[in-house]
């Protein structure tokens, strides 16, 4: 970022990803527990590394790309995510 450049600027140029997940849930039902994950990793594979590693007993699939302004709403910022609860 150059001297004067408004950091703003930079959350429009954000790609990343809706992914959703579905994993066992907590307690005796055991019900299964849908997740839904803004991640901000312009690569998918990458994206979907991510959320992997952070949730291994999930199932995950790429529901769309996210746009610059969802991303933004949730503050999401360049390699991180948001996971949003059902």
């Amino acid at each position: 970022m150059y001297a004067g450049e408004n950091p703003c600027h930079s959350i429009d140029m954000l790609k990343g990803w809706k992914i959703s997940s579905v994993r066992p849930g907590r307690g005796a039902s055991g019900a299964l527990r849908r997740e839904f994950i803004l991640v901000a990793i312009s690569d998918q594979a990458e994206a979907l590394r991510a959320v992997k590693e952070c949730l291994p007993d999930a199932e995950i699939t790429v529901d769309s790309e996210a746009t610059p302004d969802l991303l933004a709403e949730y503050q999401v910022i360049e390699g991180e995510m948001v996971v949003l609860a059902e």
